[in-house]
């Protein structure tokens, strides 16, 4: 009987030594999870949040993405598919813990002379614009309107390279600038066009605030946010962006750069233009650092399979202590 004692000791041992470790790496996976519930109108569409690829929209109902209510929320959602327009718009709201938050999309097809395919290997330009409805010409040849920020322009390897692209719309100063390279085979390239509001007349500028001056701000980023003081002046293209202000207004004091994926810049304004001065500011964005770190409340979770295998050991320990004692 002895030689029993032992055994089932051994076994109680080995069952605390094996399960517990097990019991605690679950519960350290990683926070409370809610879920987002994505809808779209066209089936195997693409999903990206913050431009991080989730999945292809399904023929019914919603895909389904988990979250952490405990980490850093999504900002934006990204719905896009040849032959459709590409659906932006930002994610105001975070899931419970258990929840769901249902997020719904729509794409319209786009003109057939979008779609059109001629011939020879396909690649893409995308045009991104800060006004919806304006037009894009590559090279005098209209390819389209933006629609929610953007619009896809298809182009062959074949064909001859388009060398300028120039986005317009009435009421607008009109953007134009040079093509520099020719996406490949399936390849897509980001092009980017910001337009300011155009004065309706020569007396405007003095009647809404005296003489005029310019900030340009330069970045290493295209499609970054500025914005003066929180007031929105535009997104960076070819690397900067040209902002009016009156030498007769109240000055600004701070500039901010932004954009998804990147720590934002905030610098300080000290000098203000004079009537016809352009005065350059700089801003260099850094990709953010991104962390596994759990957050603080799931590395001290206890696990309740833990605490139950425990006194399971005790007990089979138990058995054996008083069958030993028998004897």
């Amino acid at each position: 009987m002895k030689n029993e004692y032992w055994i089932v000791l051994v076994l109680a041992i080995l069952i605390s030594c094996c399960i517990l470790p097990v019991a605690a790496d679950n519960a350290t996976i990683g926070g409370d999870q809610g879920w987002y519930a994505i809808y779209c109108n066209i089936y195997g569409a693409k999903i990206y949040l913050d431009d991080k690829y989730i999945g292809t929209t399904p023929q019914e109902g919603a895909l389904t993405v988990p979250v952490y209510i405990t980490g850093t929320p999504y900002k934006t959602i990204r719905v896009q598919k040849y032959g459709y327009s590409t659906f932006v718009d930002s994610i105001t709201e975070v899931p419970e813990k258990g929840g769901i938050v249902n997020l719904y999309t729509t794409l319209n097809q786009l003109p057939a002379t979008t779609q059109t395919v001629i011939g020879g290997d396909v690649g893409w330009y995308v045009v991104h614009c800060n006004i919806d409805g304006a037009t894009v010409l590559f090279d005098d040849s209209n390819r389209g309107e933006i629609s929610q920020g953007m619009v896809y322009v298809p182009v062959y390897s074949t064909g001859t390279p388009y060398r300028e692209y120039t986005v317009k719309k009435d009421g607008y100063t009109t953007f134009s600038a040079t093509i520099a390279n020719v996406p490949a085979k399936g390849e897509t390239i980001d092009l980017y066009a910001t337009l300011n509001p155009m004065a309706t007349s020569t007396t405007t500028p003095a009647m809404i605030g005296g003489d005029i001056g310019w900030y340009a701000v330069h970045c290493n980023i295209d499609g970054a946010m500025v914005t003066f003081d929180n007031d929105a002046k535009g997104q960076i293209a070819q690397g900067n962006l040209t902002v009016q202000v009156y030498v007769t207004g109240t000055p600004y004091k701070t500039f901010t750069v932004y954009k998804t994926g990147y720590a934002p810049y905030t610098g300080t304004i000290d000098q203000y233009p004079a009537k016809g001065e352009t005065i350059d500011l700089y801003a260099t964005l850094n990709p953010e650092v991104t962390t596994t770190t759990l957050p603080a409340a799931t590395q001290t979770q206890k696990s309740p399979v833990a605490a139950g295998v425990c006194g399971l050991a005790l007990v089979i320990a138990g058995a054996a202590a008083s069958i030993a004692s028998r004897k």
